[in-house]
């Protein structure tokens, strides 16, 4: 690791820490560490135009998955539709993960998930109806604890025994992400506050690190 990129991750983990605990800050830290694992399939969470791709692509091309699913929508995306973002169709996603080499019959796509709630609970539905054991969830690293949290609290409803590991997509802090205003470090911040204010839909902190271990 760089140092400029020690010193982000350390200012993230920090903001982490301030907004909500030690705990999370360790279990934030944590997540932006997981390593790949072999698994049933590649989970691509809409966000960040295509900001995500070359994770989603590298996981593929390393025989670590055989199925990529692509979770979001075709209804708040464009400029304007939500407020400092400008995301693109899910279709735009297939056509780049083709592209890239991944085989149009690998790729799977939920196009009925508005936002992260929803992408955690078609997904662990649909790993329930297929039979995944494991996925791995493709985002950005500021969205990684919030994501993280929301998908332990849909399988533990949903009474899924799988296991899911977070892979984020390589993007500097100080800069802000596809389609977006603020740079990554200012939407921790966001996310941080949508933790607060969504956490009936998240899987607690000590939840969330009992499941690492």
């Amino acid at each position: 690791m760089s140092q400029n990129l020690y010193q982000q991750r350390r200012r993230a983990r920090t903001i982490v820490k301030s907004y909500l605990s030690q705990s999370a800050a360790e279990l934030f830290s944590a997540l932006l560490r997981q390593k790949p694992v072999p698994a049933d399939v590649i989970v691509f969470l809409q966000g960040d135009r295509f900001d995500r791709i070359d994770k989603v692509q590298s996981l593929f091309h390393n025989s670590l998955a055989s199925l990529v699913l692509i979770t979001g929508n075709n209804v708040l995306i464009g400029q304007g539709k939500r407020y400092e973002e400008n995301d693109v169709h899910l279709s735009k996603l297939k056509e780049r993960l083709i592209n890239k080499g991944i085989p149009e019959a690998a790729i799977i796509i939920d196009e009925h998930s508005s936002n992260t709630f929803d992408q955690a609970v078609n997904t662990i539905k649909t790993a329930k109806k297929k039979k995944w054991s494991t996925l791995l969830i493709v985002t950005s690293p500021y969205h990684v604890l919030r994501a993280y949290l929301t998908f332990i609290k849909q399988f533990k409803k949903q009474r899924w025994k799988g296991n899911i590991v977070m892979q984020c997509a390589d993007l500097s802090w100080d800069t802000p992400p596809s389609g977006r205003i603020k740079t990554s470090i200012e939407m921790l911040k966001v996310e941080m506050e949508k933790i607060e204010k969504y956490n009936s839909d998240m899987a607690t902190i000590k939840q969330g690190r009992k499941m690492l271990q």
